[in-house]
């Protein structure tokens, strides 16, 4: 019997690489599948495999399947689409167009009349998060309904979704959006403006920043009310610095605010309606990280991390950590607030080099979140701990207390023992002479490389390894 590869099989496919195939619980878990058919999607990629022999057990099929470094482009030759994406490509080419025609679309897409009314209610239903409604017309066709605007912000969020998972999508996705979303002018010039407004302005925080600015662009612009008037765009209204300052002063310091300004009046976005401005902010919110109305929950949001972090790194996040931490706890809680937001499988951090000790982890704190957060991104989670990373805590002031142990040999250890603890270590002091020592200096940590003989009530003790 012939296999139907899908996109779900593309994203076994690199999930495994990205896992070395040791953790199917988080595929299970990301991909919302159950063991059962998980397995079936590991089948029919090991069977898929040119010349492969055959075997009936799960763990020598993933081996095979990581050894196939071809296998992607395979499964992607023989790709149909799925009943998602059928849903996901027709309200696409709805938010474009305006109509969809049922009878031609049902041939192109190789599927029943009927099959395609069945779509039409998933789609009603996803589109009236946005005011949007679905007409039929007997004879005439499906026709979109609704605000403008409300097409726009539709659009955008799809488009999003287009763009962060191109590569996934089947070819009929390229045949229809391909030209609309990379044209000469976006590719070309836009891309640049975006560039230089994330870079330039220290807008750069987040993975699909730049996705999530490209498809407002294109979403704002393709239905553009203004015609040839341009009296009424950003560049124009927003040429007064006041009026400019007092819209986004919020989300920028002085610095970064000066530079804003003047990227954003040479740059492709001067050009959208003024009236879409709630909407331009919303995207530089989330650019940002500046969520004003989402930090009243912080400290809610914290017991929420704290728990997972407990959890997983059996520890509660420092104060360093939740301050740096505070703007992507703040995105994910007002992302997961929003219900107009959909699905979308963000996979860049495939291309990342990361530990595997670290993506165990990030595996657990994204499986542990998701309880708390439906739409968490596993980027999110790969960037707490790039910045967990980077953060330096204050270092310990230890002063080394020692006996049985030439002098020499400990100070030489010194810079091993302060990487391995994370310490600063402040003096050497024989046990014998500690007593004066302490006269004569604040002790507030000792390391030790044995048992002490006497009173330690009044400072930490660290107890040091020769063994490093």
């Amino acid at each position: 019997m012939a296999i139907t590869i899908c996109s779900k099989h593309l994203r076994v496919l690199n999930l495994l690489n990205f896992t070395e195939g040791n953790n199917l619980d988080f595929l299970e878990n990301f991909l919302e599948l159950s063991r059962a058919n998980l397995n079936v999607y590991l089948k029919d990629l090991y069977s898929s495999i040119p010349d492969i022999n055959k075997t009936n057990k799960i763990d020598l099929m993933i081996k095979e399947i990581l050894n196939c470094n071809d296998l992607f482009s395979i499964l992607k030759k023989q790709q149909v689409i799925s009943k998602n994406e059928r849903v996901f490509f027709l309200t696409l080419k709805l938010l474009v167009k305006g109509s969809l025609n049922l009878e031609t679309l049902s041939k192109k897409l190789d599927v029943s009349r009927r099959t395609v009314n069945g779509d039409l209610t998933d789609i009603k239903k996803d589109l009236e998060n946005f005011q949007l409604i679905i007409e039929s017309h007997t004879g005439k066709g499906v026709f979109l309904t609704g605000e403008n605007i409300n097409r726009k912000r539709a659009l955008s969020c799809y488009i999003y979704k287009y763009l962060i998972e191109e590569q996934y999508l089947p070819p009929i996705f390229i045949d229809y959006f391909h030209s609309l979303i990379h044209n000469s002018e976006i590719d070309t010039f836009l891309l640049k403006d975006i560039e230089k407004l994330l870079t330039l302005s220290n807008m750069d925080n987040f993975f699909c920043n730049r996705e999530l600015l490209k498809a407002f662009y294109i979403s704002f612009k393709y239905f553009d009310d203004l015609g040839n008037n341009y009296n009424n765009t950003f560049g124009n209204i927003l040429k007064d610095f006041s009026i400019f300052n007092f819209y986004f002063s919020k989300l920028f310091s002085n610095d970064d605010l000066n530079s804003f300004y003047n990227i954003l009046h040479h740059s492709l976005f001067k050009d959208i309606d003024f009236n879409e401005i709630p909407y331009f902010l919303n995207i530089l919110k989330i650019c940002t990280g500046s969520f004003p109305e989402e930090a009243i929950y912080f400290e809610d949001h914290l017991i929420s991390w704290n728990a997972a972090s407990k959890k997983i790194l059996n520890r509660h996040l420092t104060s360093k950590e939740e301050l740096a931490l505070k703007k992507i706890i703040l995105r994910v809680g007002f992302s997961s607030r929003q219900k107009h937001y959909i699905p979308v499988q963000e996979f860049l951090f495939f291309n990342l080099n990361i530990e595997k000790e670290i993506i165990h982890k990030c595996i657990s704190l994204f499986t542990e979140l998701k309880q708390y957060y439906w739409n968490l991104s596993f980027n999110d989670i790969v960037s707490v701990f790039f910045i967990m990373n980077c953060i330096k805590e204050d270092k310990k002031e230890v002063v080394v207390v020692y006996k049985d142990v030439p002098r020499y040999i400990v100070e030489n250890l010194k810079d091993r023992l302060e990487y391995k603890y994370n310490i600063f270590i402040k003096d050497f002091v024989t046990m014998p002479l500690f007593e004066n020592f302490k006269k004569n200096n604040s002790v507030k940590t000792v390391g030790v490389f044995t048992e002490l003989n006497f009173d330690t009530n009044d400072f930490e003790v660290i107890k040091l390894d020769l063994n490093l």
